[in-house]
């Protein structure tokens, strides 16, 4: 067998510029390229040509997207920066993480996740979840 690893997503976005805004104003992505209706972006520790591709057009249905935060430092500082913005969102403890999770302008689901297996936290989900702290 072989290994693999994510590389990208792409996503259709109803209005190209909003969704830009979004995904580099509260997930701190970086646009590294333009062409015709395509943005890509890529996360600031990554490597990468791009992680994300958002192309605008009309969305074929919405999807979950996930970004590990380093730290319970960085989780709270993206909750207090979304709940500063007046972002809507949830928290969830699901004991393997903390999940922040908001939508984009398209009505996908973003997950901001801080991964707490090393650190007190649940070894395997199960799909377990419930409300964590204020939102």
């Amino acid at each position: 067998m072989y290994t693999t690893r994510l590389a990208y997503v792409h996503l259709t976005v109803r209005h190209l510029e909003a969704a830009v805004t979004f995904y580099t104003r509260f997930l701190d992505l970086q646009l590294v390229e333009r062409f015709g209706q395509t943005s890509l972006l890529v996360s600031s520790e990554n490597p990468a040509h791009y992680e994300l591709a958002l192309s605008e057009g009309e969305p074929s249905g919405a999807v979950t997207l996930g970004f590990v935060l380093a730290s319970e430092e960085d989780f709270e500082s993206a909750r207090d920066f979304i709940r500063l913005e007046g972002v809507p969102h949830k928290l969830e403890d699901r004991g393997t993480a903390l999940v922040l999770g908001l939508q984009d302008p398209d009505g996908n689901t973003v997950e901001l996740v801080l991964d707490r297996r090393g650190r007190g936290g649940r070894a395997f989900w199960r799909g377990e979840s419930k409300p964590y702290g204020q939102g």
